[in-house]
């Protein structure tokens, strides 16, 4: 049953067509979608793909989860089914992390990230499966009970056929929506595309200059000069005499005759300035990504006593903003309307702190000591088992119980105890 319900998807072309009658489908796509595949960034370049890996892999390493609001509290929503395919796995074929990963990595590299949902026989999401980027077109058109413009997207399978889905059955993750044409709000813009492409270009400018370099690999680079004038051809047949026996190789001491003499031109990679032409690349893609210079192994503004408020400054500037956007857009399109107000999502950010034990540990000692936690969850953070006793609140450094705290007599006040 499954298994027909998500290869149906691409059946759907001949009912496709008559949705497009029914609807009033306007602005309809004339863009080849084998066209799209080349739209990224030239993701070739090492630290463009250093960079996007440091926060895709950030990213998807802290647990996404969703909560069920009680009172003034929230639990995490066990039963609901989003929990495990956020928590685990949203496929068959894929863990979370990976999903996460994918999806960090598309909307980056590329602007969008696109997922098609599948519904169980209640109507519940039950699967999430990445749809490859160049096999989408999205498009708008006007819905015909209300007239307002709504967003629909053109899916080619691998078989060359085509479905349309309304943007209520596909997951999409956009980076920063173009805001211009005809595209207007449709598809997200890469960080490349919205940025700088000639940072990109310059770049891979300078490797190809160095690789070339390596390639070529000459040292005796210069000129020869002979007292008599030559002719083109003997002129050729000398240069080509000296390719011949010194060309690629390094240190070759040269042997010339009849007075001629050899002028080297040397110039060394500082000389050029390709060092630092190519660090500066490193730094301006690293800076239009924010992210921080020595997770990409830049470690020359990075010192002992910086790099935890590097790290701090990593989460909050580069990672933040990308966790934010991806829980509103999963409360808009993964959560039904009426389940929007008593559920919400969010990362578990404690993961980030149990790489430096001595600091989680400070968190979790005066969580229990500021009644936030009872030691029974401050023990389940930690992966120990709870004790007897362990969940009732404390406060203070002593460690009281916030029950017993309560009914000590205030200091101004006359107790039993001071008659």
């Amino acid at each position: 049953m499954k298994l027909q319900k998500l290869t149906g998807w691409m059946k759907r072309s001949s009912a496709s067509d008559r949705e497009i009658n029914a609807l009033r489908w306007q602005n309809w796509p004339t863009i080849s979608l084998g066209g799209l595949a080349g739209d990224g960034p030239p993701i070739s370049h090492h630290t463009v793909y250093s960079c996007i890996n440091v926060i895709a892999e950030g990213c998807a390493m802290l647990p996404f989860l969703l909560y069920r609001r009680q009172n003034d509290s929230r639990v995490i929503a066990l039963d609901h089914p989003l929990h495990d395919i956020l928590q685990f796995s949203p496929n068959p074929h894929m863990t979370a992390f990976q999903y996460f990963q994918l999806l960090m990595f598309e909307k980056l590299n590329y602007g969008d990230h696109f997922a098609l949902k599948v519904f169980d026989d209640r109507g519940r999401l039950s699967e999430l499966y990445p749809i490859e980027y160049s096999r989408v077109l999205p498009y708008w058109y006007l819905e015909k009970e209300t007239g307002l413009r709504r967003r629909a997207y053109r899916v080619s399978g691998f078989s060359g056929l085509q479905s349309v889905f309304l943007e209520d059955e596909i997951f999409h993750v956009q980076f920063k929506p173009v805001l211009s044409g005809d595209n207007y709000g449709l598809r997200g813009a890469s960080v490349w595309q919205q940025y700088q492409q000639g940072t990109i270009d310059s770049a891979l400018t300078a490797e190809k200059f160095v690789a070339d370099g390596f390639q070529n690999g000459v040292n005796m680079s210069g000129h020869i000069s002979v007292d008599a004038p030559l002719k083109a051809e003997e002129s050729d047949k000398l240069r080509e005499q000296i390719k011949k026996s010194y060309g690629g190789r390094n240190g070759a001491i040269g042997v010339f005759g009849y007075g001629a003499k050899f002028y080297a031109h040397s110039q060394t990679s500082k000389d050029g300035q390709i060092l630092e032409t190519r660090q500066f690349d490193r730094s301006v893609i690293a800076g239009i990504l924010r992210v921080s210079a020595h997770l990409i192994n830049d470690l020359s503004k990075a010192t002992f006593s910086n790099v935890e408020h590097l790290d701090l400054a990593h989460f909050k500037h580069c990672l933040l903003p990308h966790l934010i956007d991806l829980r509103q857009t999963a409360r808009k399109d993964l959560l039904a309307e009426s389940e929007r107000s008593a559920f919400e999502f969010d990362h578990d950010e404690t993961v980030l702190l149990r790489g430096d034990q001595k600091s989680f540990a400070e968190v979790l000692e005066k969580a229990v000591q500021n009644a936030r936690m009872t030691p029974n969850e401050a023990r389940k953070a930690t992966g120990l088992p709870p004790k007897e006793g362990g969940d009732q609140l404390f406060i203070n450094s002593a460690s009281i119980p916030l029950d017993v705290a309560a009914k000590q007599t205030a200091p101004n006040q006359k107790g039993p105890a001071s008659e």
